[in-house]
C-alpha cells in the first residue's frame, strides 16, 4: 500500500521513501535533510499541529545524531602542567631577582655584593651577611633614619663622590683557599656566626665612572652558614690577579667589559 513522504510528499510503497530516504532505519538521509531544513522556514504561525509534532521529532533524530562531546582527560592534564610551569618561572625569577637563589654559590654572592653596592639595594646587599653583620645593617640604619637607597648612598658615598654617579663595578674572580679555622679571627663578633666551611677569595676589582677609574685587589671571606655563603671579613691591598692566582704588582690590566655586573 502506497503512503505520502511526511518529508518530501513524495508518493513511496516501500518501507522507506525512495526519493529523500525519509524512513530509513539507518536514520535520516542527507537529502531528507535537506528537505527537513526547507520545511523549518514555514512560519509557525503556520504550521500545523501536525507539522509542529514532525519538527518535534526531526529535532530528535539530529540530537541523537550528534556524537556525544566527551572532556579529554589528557587535555586538562596538559593544561594543568602549562599553568605550574608558568608559576614556578615566574616564581622562580622572582626569587632570583631578592636574591635567594645565589646563596649556595661563592661567586654568586660576591656578585651579589658588589651589584648591590652599585645599584644601592640594601636587601640584596645585607643577604650578603651573616645574621649578625646584618643586624648591625639594620641597627645602623634604623638610627639614621634613612630610607634603604638613602642609607647605601650615603654608606658609599665616597665612591659616588670620586668616581661620579652611575659608575660601575667590574669583578674578575682569582684564586680560592678552603682555610683551616686556625686561619681566620671571628674575634670581633659580639656572637660569632657559626661556619660550616671558610673560604678565601681573591678578587680583581675595577670601579669605572665619569670621574675617574681604579682598580685594586681585595681578600673576601666567605662561611657557609645554616642559610648559604656569606661574606665576613675581606681586606683590600694593591695588586692584581694573574692568571694562576698569584698577585701581579706592576700596572693592573683591564678588566673584560663582560665582567662588569649589570
Amino acid at each position: 500500500m502506497g503512503k505520502i513522504c511526511k518529508s518530501c510528499g513524495h508518493y513511496y510503497s516501500g518501507e522507506y521513501c525512495d526519493k529523500c530516504g525519509y524512513g530509513k532505519p539507518a536514520g535520516v538521509a542527507r537529502s531528507a535533510k535537506k528537505y527537513r531544513k526547507a520545511a523549518k522556514r514555514k512560519p509557525e504561525r503556520m504550521q500545523t499541529e501536525e507539522d509542529k509534532k514532525l519538527y518535534a521529532k526531526w529535532a530528535k533524530e539530529e540530537k541523537a545524531e550528534q556524537p556525544e562531546r566527551t572532556q579529554d582527560p589528557k587535555a586538562r592534564l596538559h593544561f594543568l602542567i602549562v599553568v605550574i610551569i608558568a608559576a614556578l618561572i615566574v616564581v622562580g625569577y622572582a626569587l632570583y631577582s631578592s636574591g635567594s637563589f645565589v646563596q649556595d654559590n661563592r661567586d654568586e654572592v660576591v656578585r651579589q655584593y658588589f651589584h648591590a653596592i652599585q645599584t644601592s639595594d640594601y636587601d640584596k646587599f645585607v643577604k650578603c651577611f651573616p645574621k649578625e653583620i646584618k643586624q648591625d645593617y639594620d641597627s645602623d640604619r634604623a638610627e639614621s633614619g634613612l630610607g634603604k637607597k638613602e642609607y647605601m648612598q650615603a654608606l658609599y658615598e665616597y665612591f659616588s663622590d670620586r668616581y661620579g654617579e652611575g659608575y660601575s663595578i667590574g669583578v674578575e674572580f682569582g684564586s680560592e683557599s678552603k682555610l683551616a679555622s686556625g686561619e681566620y679571627d671571628l674575634s670581633e663578633f659580639e656572637n660569632a656566626p657559626k661556619l660550616k666551611e671558610v673560604y678565601e677569595m681573591v678578587v680583581n676589582v675595577e670601579f669605572r665612572g665619569t670621574k675617574d677609574t681604579s682598580k685594586s685587589i681585595l681578600y673576601l671571606y666567605l662561611g657557609k652558614t645554616s642559610t648559604g655563603w656569606k661574606i665576613f671579613g675581606m681586606e683590600e691591598d694593591v695588586g692584581s690577579i694573574n692568571a694562576d692566582g698569584t698577585e701581579n704588582q706592576g700596572e693592573l690590566p683591564p678588566i673584560d667589559d663582560e665582567m662588569y655586573l649589570r
